[in-house]
This record gives structure tokens, C-alpha cells and sequence, in this order.
């Protein structure tokens, strides 16, 4: 797509060198000005009431014009020079020297819309504290340097860039298809045009920066009745401005829609369980109790299908609390929503698609690119669909680098939290924060969803989501998912009568699940066990949070392969494991013998004990009674 009117008299005007513009070529200030505009364009597409929500019904507008502006500044002689590598690295900053060209515009605008016009197209690279540092009223009658910068700008350039404005803008307003949010402003003839900027140029950028000084001083006055908007403007213009220099195209969308997710899981309505029919009916925030197998992935997404029926969805976030459940479920949505549409946000998620492409038949150079372009374009806010740690989203609270386009990102989205109970205590009263935090300001809607919520969670999550709907599977589901038979024994773990009953069940046959509630339980455990196997030929896997990412995807695969419920190669293994194999691992064992521990912990580990009901009878679940040391 590109408008019928075209600035070519500007093409050997700059914005980005050749090796930062498209195919390593130098890229001109129009078609990089085209692109972010055609961004912001998608950005808009997606929340088309966000205006309205805000209070601020100029906001659209007012970013179309900041996006035009943003690098008008750029077109200086010196900063031309150094993007063709003929001069030294300019040091000022060409969105200030944009804010000259405001005056061209600004006479229909309202003084709030004029405020907040400079206040995007100045904070689009550099916070204010740096911009004040940088640019402080001159001293005593020394020459203003903006003007003797702006001195030397060639007034050919300016009439090219008045012409632009005044050809163009009209036509890829309409092409861009934003005529119901954007409106054509009055332009300066071009006489007047050209001579502010020659004469008065340096006086209208102290003065916009001096608005702009104001603006940021009445945000700590008015708190949030003027954050959250100012975070959207800057973060949007941030959003669009990154991802037309990262060259990603248009914006897709995810297919939220109740057909392709129960075709992706070769479902019908008629077959799903009433919980999950009643999560796809639901509006709003919910909470969502059901027993492990019984399909709250499908009821999650089906929710969200929902709550997308009239298209207001911009964004769908998948909360996980381990890296290796992140993985598993990356790899689940892109069978629903296409590898393009699914991102993957935590620590060590570089590595974890790397690995994942290397498993695909990827040699390991395309593998490496490929899994830094996905990492990209989460980083860039770009996919509709991401699976994310909520630690990521913490980042917005504290307001770390980037955060207002991370922000921005959630506008009206949906967010899935699985295992919410997973979370220690402190970090999961920061979790119920944010939460609330979004609910409030941004519209956000929350499925919470578990097999077992402890009722002092449930009590905090009823009031961070402001009372949400509670669906919960049907008694006659939970008992038709009733899988264990619990077996209390006496004595603790690591007795070696018991160690030796665990070996006698291994050497049965039987696939065996030992859980430890730490990790040097869990070694020894594990030395212990394979001392009494070895000769019997029972293989004896150990798996706790503090092997490295490459040893421990190593395991989950085999452990996966030998115990997964779909996995053609099913044979008996014993697992010695940490709380971390309580969420997460699609695996199906025959039996367990674990550590005491709180019941919603037990309850996560009995979930992958028999986890596709194909035992004959109810599964033994052993617990001992005696606590560990």
C-alpha cells in the first residue's frame, strides 16, 4: 500500500543511513515518516475507542500530526552530512529542532492539543529530565545554537517539506483509511511557512519546550487523570516509530474466533464440557476452577474468542509461572494461531525458540536469526498473541526502559493466568496489583484460572478484578476426572524402607513420580534410587530448577518422550523431581510418592499421575506424613 501522492522532490532527504534502512539502503524522511504512519495506522485499527476511554477524543489526531512532524528535523544539513558518513556525529537532538515546524499547524489546534502535539513529537527518543539537561534557556545575550542551527538549513528543503504537508498530507490520511480520526489542519502559506522557520524558528522551539516543561510538571500534580493518557501518547508514536525502523509490515491478526480454535483442537461445541461452554459465553473477567485434563487451555481461549466478538481484542496475553510451561504453551497457540502470531516473553526465551528451531531442521544460522527476529518482534509489541511471564508485566509497574510502549500494549487486551498459585507470596501480592492496576485504568479483562484456588487467593483475586464470574466444572466432572486413590504413609521420604518401596514399584514396571520439596532432598533421592536400580535397568531421571537451559530441555524432552500422554514411545521411567514438575510437563505417570506439602501443591502433583484416565482403576498417590527436615 502507498498513497497516490508521493514527496519525490525529497527523496535525497534522509531519515535512516544505509545500514539502517530497508535492504541496506538509505531510507528517506518520507518513506520512513509513509511506514510510521502506516504503523500508528494498525495501532489505531486496534483500539479505535481508546480516544473515548481516555477522555482525550483528539488523541488519534493528534498522533497522525506528531508522526508527520516527529523527524522533520532531521532534514538539517549537519545531521544529513553524518547519515552519509561525510561529517561528524551531530550532537543535538533532531526531535527537538522538529518542534520548530509545530507553528506551521497549529492554528485550529486547542491549547491541550497543542500541548500534547510537541509533547509526543519531543519525548519520542528522550525522556523530559534529558531533554531540560540538554536544552536549557541560553544565558545573558549569548546566540541561541538552535538558531544558528537553523540557520543553515537550506530554505529549498523547507519549501520541500511545506509542500509535502500541503500535496500530501490530505491524501494519506484517506489511504491510510483514517478520515474518522484525523482531520486535515490549516496550513501556513508559504511565504509565512518558510520565514518562521528562518527568522522565528529558535523562538518557537523554546517556547514549544517550555509547553512541554509544564505539561510534565501538571502530571505529578493531576496523577492518574492525565498518566495514563500522556503513557498512551508517547507509548504508541514509541511503538509505531520502532516498528517501521525494524521494517516488520503490517500489523496481522490473530483468528480469535470460537471455529478455529475448536478446529485446531478437532472439537465441536457439542463436545466440550459446560465449563468450557460457559467461559466461551462469558464477558468480563473470570475465575475458572476445573480439574487437571479437563481442557481449561480450550476454555481459556474460547473466553477469549469472547470477549474479541466485536472486534475489540487488540492483544491476548498468556500468563505461565516456569519457563519450560512458556515453552510448551508457545509451541500449543501457534497451533491454534499460525508461528507468525504467537510471541514468547521471559529471560531466557532467545535460547528456548533457538532450541525450537534447531528441532524444526533448522541449521543453527537460520535458527539463530529466525529466533532473534521472533524475540524482536515481541520486544517490538508486535504479535497479537504472547505467552509472557508476568515478571515481564511487573516491568511496566516499575516503570523500566520501554515501558510505556509495553504499556500501551495492553490497552483493552485480554490476559490468560494459569497456576496462579504457583507465585510466592510477595511476588504474588505485586501480580494482584498489576492486575488490579490494569483492570481499572486499562480495560483490561483477567481469566484466573486453576484446578484447585486456595480461598484466600480466591478472596484477593475477587477483589482485584472487582468481582469477577466464577465458573467452576460441574461435580459430575470433577468426578469423572477423579484419577487417585490417596495413600498416606508413615515416616518421610528418604527412610531407606521407603526408598526400597519405591524401587520395588519400579521394578514392577510401573513409571514413578518422586517428588522432593527441595532440591538436595531431591539429589539424593535420585543417587539413592539409582544405586538400587541400575542393576534392574530402570532408568532414574533427576529434574529441579537449577539445571541450565540446555540440560534441563534435554530431560523434559526424554522425560516427555517416556511419559507423555500422547508419546508413541511410553515406557517405565522413575522421575525424582522438585516442585517444578507440578505445572507445566504434559507427562502421564503411573504413581507417585511425594513430600508433605500444602494440599493445592499436592493436588499439582497428583496432575500428572494418570493425567489420561487410562489406568483401569483409581491411581495410588502416595504422600508421607513425616515433614522433611
Amino acid at each position: 500500500m502507498k498513497p497516490s501522492r508521493w514527496p519525490d522532490w525529497l527523496d535525497d532527504v534522509w531519515a535512516k543511513s544505509a545500514d539502517k534502512g530497508a535492504g541496506n539502503n538509505p531510507e528517506s524522511l518520507a518513506q520512513h515518516t509513509w511506514d510510521v504512519l502506516a504503523r500508528l495506522a494498525d495501532y489505531i485499527e486496534l483500539r479505535p475507542e481508546l480516544p473515548t476511554q481516555l477522555g482525550k477524543p483528539y488523541l488519534w489526531n493528534v498522533l497522525f500530526w506528531a508522526a508527520f512532524l516527529h523527524d522533520f528535523g532531521k532534514a538539517l544539513p549537519d545531521f544529513q552530512m553524518m547519515l552519509r558518513r561525510q561529517g561528524e556525529r551531530w550532537k543535538h537532538r533532531h526531535e527537538v529542532f522538529s518542534l520548530a515546524f509545530v507553528e506551521w499547524i497549529s492554528a485550529t489546534l486547542t491549547r491541550e492539543e497543542h500541548q500534547w502535539l510537541i509533547a509526543a513529537i519531543v519525548s519520542h527518543h528522550k525522556d523530559a529530565h534529558e531533554i531540560e539537561s540538554d536544552y536549557p534557556p541560553p544565558d545573558g545575550d549569548d546566540e541561541d545554537v538552535l538558531a544558528v542551527h537553523l540557520r543553515q538549513m537550506d530554505l529549498t528543503t523547507v519549501r520541500g517539506l511545506w509542500r509535502w504537508i500541503n500535496e500530501c498530507s490530505s491524501d494519506w490520511i484517506t489511504t491510510l483509511g483514517l478520515v474518522n480520526q484525523v482531520r486535515d489542519l490549516p496550513l501556513l502559506d508559504e511565504a509565512r511557512a518558510v520565514a518562521e522557520i528562518e527568522q522565528n524558528g529558535a523562538m518557537h522551539i523554546r517556547k514549544r519546550l517550555k509547553q512541554y516543561r509544564r505539561l510534565v510538571q501538571s502530571l505529578d500534580e493531576q496523577a492518574q487523570t492525565l498518566l495514563v493518557p500522556t503513557l498512551a501518547l508517547r507509548g504508541h508514536l514509541i511503538n509505531a516509530d520502532h516498528s517501521a525502523s525494524a521494517h516488520v509490515g503490517r500489523m496481522q491478526k490473530a483468528a480469535l474466533n470460537a471455529s478455529t480454535i475448536l478446529a485446531s483442537r478437532n472439537l465441536t461445541w457439542e463436545q466440550l464440557f459446560e465449563h468450557q461452554r460457559k467461559a466461551g459465553e462469558t464477558d468480563g473477567s473470570v475465575l475458572l476452577t476445573a480439574p487437571t485434563g479437563s481442557g481449561k487451555t480450550e476454555a481459556a481461549l474460547l473466553w477469549a474468542s469472547r470477549q474479541a466478538q466485536n472486534g475489540t481484542l487488540p492483544r491476548l496475553f498468556y500468563a505461565l509461572p516456569y519457563q519450560a510451561s512458556m515453552n510448551a504453551m508457545l509451541l500449543r497457540l501457534q497451533e491454534s494461531f499460525g508461528r507468525e502470531q504467537v510471541g514468547l516473553q521471559h529471560g531466557r526465551a532467545l535460547l528456548a525458540m533457538y532450541r525450537m528451531l534447531m528441532e524444526r531442521e533448522y541449521d543453527s544460522k537460520q535458527a539463530a536469526k529466525q529466533a532473534r527476529w521472533a524475540r524482536n518482534l515481541a520486544e517490538l509489541n508486535f504479535q497479537s498473541v504472547r505467552v509472557f511471564s508476568p515478571y515481564q508485566m511487573l516491568k511496566g509497574m516499575y516503570r523500566l526502559k520501554g515501558y510505556e510502549a509495553m504499556l500501551s500494549d495492553y490497552h483493552n487486551a485480554a490476559f490468560i493466568f494459569d497456576e496462579i498459585h504457583a507465585y510466592e507470596v510477595k511476588r504474588l501480592a505485586l501480580i494482584l496489583k498489576a492486575i488490579e492496576y490494569l483492570r481499572r485504568h486499562y480495560y483490561a479483562r483477567f481469566m484466573v484460572m486453576s484446578a484447585t484456588f486456595p480461598s484466600l487467593i480466591k478472596k484477593w483475586l475477587r477483589e482485584a478484578l472487582d468481582s469477577p464470574a466464577e465458573i467452576s466444572a460441574t461435580s459430575e466432572t470433577f468426578q469423572k476426572f477423579q484419577r487417585h486413590r490417596l495413600k498416606l504413609l508413615p515416616g518421610e521420604l528418604l527412610f531407606d524402607s521407603n526408598l526400597e518401596q519405591i524401587a520395588k514399584t519400579a521394578r514392577a514396571g510401573k513409571s514413578v513420580l518422586v517428588v522432593c520439596n527441595l532440591v538436595d532432598r531431591a539429589q539424593t533421592a535420585f543417587r539413592e534410587l539409582q544405586a538400587r536400580l541400575t542393576k534392574d535397568r530402570v532408568r532414574v531421571e533427576l529434574l529441579h530448577g537449577r539445571f541450565n537451559m540446555r540440560d534441563r530441555s534435554v530431560k523434559e524432552q526424554l522425560i516427555r518422550d517416556a511419559t507423555g500422554s500422547t508419546s508413541q514411545n511410553r515406557r517405565p521411567i522413575v522421575l525424582v523431581a522438585t516442585q517444578v514438575v507440578e505445572v507445566s510437563l504434559d507427562i502421564d505417570l503411573d504413581t507417585i510418592f511425594t513430600d508433605p506439602a500444602p494440599l493445592e501443591a499436592l493436588v499439582q502433583r497428583f496432575g500428572r499421575i494418570n493425567r489420561r484416565r487410562k489406568q483401569t482403576d483409581l491411581a495410588p498417590v502416595y504422600v508421607y506424613c513425616q515433614p522433611c527436615d
